[in-house]
């Protein structure tokens, strides 16, 4: 793995731990110091939606964005029941964006309820609502954007970190790439996903 993908790992790895200290889920055996929780949906999906696969995508978007070969696991289990699963992936050889792209059961109306995150845009990619949210108080919001595409029992989870330095993507927002990934993937799930 390039360095460039162990740090998106690591980076993505923060973004989940600060969603389930925020209060995404309901149901752990507290608080940590200084957190917030928001009261979890008692409808909490019991797993991710596993109608889309983050580790096998279509081949023409692996080839279009130029995603770099073997992905990295990204499945995870938080508190509250949360659940995510998918892979990073890093693109043009190490030298452009980062991107986790996992299915959980977090909802939007989840994500609208945390005060962790502030949403930035609420949109509809390929007739599924969506949304772009960021860490509330987070400062540059071109190097990093977290897109929610609606799923039967959670969402599609898109993680871009984009930093200014990165010679192939550097250039774009992280929330313009991570709106171009949803509409490229969104219309290849099912009608029941």
């Amino acid at each position: 793995m390039t360095g460039w993908g162990r740090v998106f790992r690591y980076a993505a790895a923060a973004v989940g731990v600060t969603a389930l200290l925020g209060g995404c889920g309901g149901g752990g055996d507290g608080t940590a110091a200084g957190q917030s929780t928001v009261s979890a949906t008692p409808t909490i999906a019991p797993d991710a939606p596993t109608a889309f696969n983050g580790c096998q995508l279509p081949q023409s978007v692996v080839d279009a964005e130029q995603f770099d070969p073997n992905p990295d696991s990204a499945d995870a289990i938080g508190n509250g029941r949360v659940r995510w699963r998918g892979c990073t992936w890093s693109t043009h050889e190490g030298d452009g964006y980062g991107v986790g792209i996992r299915t959980t059961n977090i909802t939007i109306p989840m994500i609208q309820a945390n005060n962790q995150f502030t949403i930035a845009e609420t949109l509809t990619i390929d007739g599924r609502q969506a949304v772009t949210y960021h860490q509330t108080g987070q400062t540059d919001l071109r190097r990093s954007c977290l897109l929610e595409v609606e799923m039967k029992d959670g969402g599609l989870e898109i993680s871009v970190t984009n930093d200014p330095d990165r010679k192939a993507t550097g250039s774009q927002a992280s929330c313009d790439i991570a709106k171009r990934l949803g509409g490229e993937l969104a219309p290849t799930f099912s009608a029941s996903a």
